[in-house]
């Protein structure tokens, strides 16, 4: 299956050597969602990485769109089934990306009412 979309970070390789095995996505310039939501009560002057109401609602926004894409434009649908603060990532221009499908599942099909055993697999994994 092949998933791609704005708002769903992007897998550039893997390593799968003897002693390392690793993923590696695109970069993205400002972490995730956890680091700018725990910093305590400091305004935008103090720390310059503070969320601004707008681009809370932004990153909302950019995050149910790629949720919406992997339940409505996949098919089979994806369940991410792992989605939190630490796995929506930002870009430098705090636009959101959802990361780190490996608890995905697929429904077998649109019609089942039940997740599917198998995990999800990226197109690109041997």
């Amino acid at each position: 299956m092949i998933v791609h979309h704005g708002n769903l970070v992007s897998l550039l390789g893997y390593c799968d050597d003897s002693k390392h095995m690793a993923l590696i996505y695109e970069y993205m310039a400002n972490g995730n969602l956890r680091q700018h939501l725990s910093v305590k009560m400091q305004s935008i002057e103090d720390h310059p990485k503070v969320l601004t109401w707008s681009k809370r609602l932004q990153i909302a926004v950019d995050a149910t769109q790629g949720l919406d894409y992997l339940h409505n434009g996949c098919k089979p649908p994806v369940i991410h089934r792992d989605l939190k603060t630490t796995n929506i990532l930002l870009n430098e221009d705090f636009r959101a990306k959802i990361a780190d499908f490996g608890l995905s599942r697929a429904f077998a099909t649109e019609n089942d009412s039940y997740v599917s055993t198998c995990p999800f697999r990226h197109s690109w994994l041997p």
